[in-house]
């Protein structure tokens, strides 16, 4: 056991939460720098094939030893279709990173958890009252200012950061129907297997060859997101969302540094009013949504 595991157990949750999400954070900043770079040299749908088809390669010893078995699933048509989401989504994400600079892409994609109450009320037909539409409309006007358009200033990739938000927020809502009896190694076997196939056309009709330092990206890519997705999922698993959630928002700082370290980039200040718009209406909607799940604990009869 590496010496920093013991240390970082003694911590409470929270705080262990935190530091997974954080280091998550970071390594998802990287994965987006590595995209951008590898854009210069391929289009972003074939970015999106060789993460997806790495992603197999590193699943095909759970296959081999059983300890998944895709062939076994009975809900292969759920499946199919929330991958066909997420991979649409992943594009979407890959060509946002490709035509906006890094801070702009990442500010965008925190506008998520606005999409999630609009389809929970509009979808799920869930009660969405007052306060949480009143943080959504907020957290939409801080979008409004990121893009600018009345001003013109409406870019292509801006609109694809967005939809790329809202395929997010679909594509969480169809895995966590998928959890119902799936598990989440299953999940993503299946989403790697179909959106290599998925993309495999796509990737084919734009293909050109990468050359040493591409190929590098490309494994770097689909290795540093799964490390950071494992990061993701144990920052839930240790904390409570509502605590350790806000601390995915350091993922903009991070672009900054970055994106001004690599390509020379900063953002202008319409982008950090209008990020900090919706940060704070996203976290009040996730400490809104914990506190409505705590009541709904407590009013359930006890057995």
């Amino acid at each position: 056991m590496p010496p920093i595991l013991p240390w970082l157990l003694r911590l409470p949750p929270n705080v262990q939460g935190a530091l997974w999400l954080i280091s998550g954070g970071f390594i998802f900043t990287s994965t987006s720098a590595m995209i951008r770079l590898l854009s210069e040299q391929i289009e972003s749908v074939q970015t999106a094939f060789f993460r997806s088809v790495i992603g197999v390669v590193l699943l095909i010893p759970h296959m081999a030893s059983g300890r998944v078995k895709p062939w076994a699933s009975q809900r292969i048509g759920g499946h199919f279709w929330r991958t066909l989401v997420g991979t649409s989504s992943m594009v979407c994400g890959f060509y946002a990173v490709a035509l906006l600079p890094l801070a702009d892409a990442t500010a965008l994609s925190f506008s998520q958890p606005l999409f999630s109450v609009v389809i929970a009320a509009l979808v799920l037909r869930e009660t969405v009252r007052w306060r949480r539409w009143s943080a959504t409309i907020v957290g939409f006007i801080g979008v409004l200012i990121m893009v600018r358009p009345g001003e013109g200033s409406l870019q292509p990739g801006a609109l694809i950061a967005l939809t790329n938000a809202l395929l997010v927020a679909i594509s969480i809502l169809m895995v966590k129907r998928l959890t119902d009896t799936e598990s989440p190694m299953m999940i993503l076997t299946m989403f790697a297997l179909f959106s290599t196939v998925l993309l495999a056309g796509p990737a084919i009709w734009v293909w050109r060859w990468p050359d040493l330092t591409g190929w590098l990206l490309a494994v770097g890519i689909a290795l540093t997101a799964t490390v950071g997705q494992y990061f993701w999922v144990q920052a839930f698993r240790v904390g409570e969302m509502s605590l350790v959630a806000p601390f995915e928002y350091l993922r903009l700082p991070f672009a900054v540094f970055v994106g001004w370290l690599l390509w020379q980039e900063m953002p202008v200040v319409w982008t950090f009013v209008g990020a900090a718009i919706v940060i704070a209406s996203a976290v009040y909607i996730i400490r809104r949504e914990a506190k409505l799940a705590r009541e709904r604990r407590w009013q359930q009869p006890k057995p």
